[in-house]
């Protein structure tokens, strides 16, 4: 299983074999949602599409097959660590909303190679139309494929929800008959990210990263009742590993 070995190579070969069909199918039709690039949502494409609804199964799974198929390092101390990051996003479909994000929670190391972490949100959306707040939480895992001495490098993938002061977005992209449809309060959100983590101390580390969100409520509504919001950014943050 690609997460059979903690020092992460395995864990590798997956994120880049997912890459890899990325590039091999962004010429497909039908692969990747209508307005999208390959390069705008690069794992968003069938059947992976971690920016939907479906990623929250593949990561579930993934979870799953993390503390199943590995063995439990009795040598390796879990570690509960505070988390807190700040970001922004840049919507790359109309209206093009930027939005800027800042999260906090916990994280707890379960192997050496992966943690499960809860964050809570504070999002802003502003374009030309729209103009709000939003709050909401977030489950998440980040696996580590490679650590050497000081650094870290992570992929992590996270879904939860968010509830909006007023209703988001306010209009579609303007792709045939979507302008007319109008967003809900309550939203659906998701995110991928890839990025580092530098030890500063022995307890505090900073991360760095470039990160896919999306939101959108799932169609709770109906469809003409779900524009959804895509953008890409990038955000840093702190990490506090509180000792044993």
């Amino acid at each position: 299983m690609i997460f059979r070995m903690y020092n992460g190579k395995r864990s590798v070969f997956f994120i880049c074999a997912s890459f890899l069909l990325s590039f091999t199918c962004s010429g497909q039709p039908g692969m990747y949602p209508p307005l999208t690039k390959w390069y705008q949502d690069p794992m968003g494409l069938k059947p992976i599409q971690l920016s939907s609804a479906a990623g929250f199964a593949w990561g579930s799974i993934a979870i799953a097959a993390s503390l199943i198929f590995t063995k439990n390092d009795s040598s390796f101390q879990k570690r509960v660590s505070f988390y807190q990051e700040a970001g922004a996003a840049f919507g790359y479909k109309s209206p093009f909303s930027n939005s800027f994000q800042n999260d906090a929670g916990i994280m707890y190391a379960i192997r050496k190679w992966m943690a499960l972490g809860l964050t809570i949100n504070i999002l802003y959306f502003n374009d030309d139309i729209n103009n709000t707040w939003a709050f909401g939480f977030r489950p998440f895992i980040r696996w580590y494929p490679y650590q050497r001495n000081k650094i870290k490098l992570f992929f992590e993938y996270g879904a939860g929800c968010a509830y909006s002061i007023s209703r988001f977005p306010l209009t579609g992209t303007g792709w045939k008959a979507d302008t007319a449809r109008t967003g809900t309060r309550f939203n659906f959100s998701t995110k991928y990210s890839a990025g580092a983590e530098f030890q500063l101390r022995k307890s505090v580390l900073l991360q760095l990263g470039i990160r896919h969100f999306h939101l959108s409520n799932g169609n709770i509504k109906g469809i003409q009742r779900n524009p959804s919001y895509d953008g890409n950014g990038l955000f840093a943050g702190l990490i506090y590993a509180v000792r044993n």
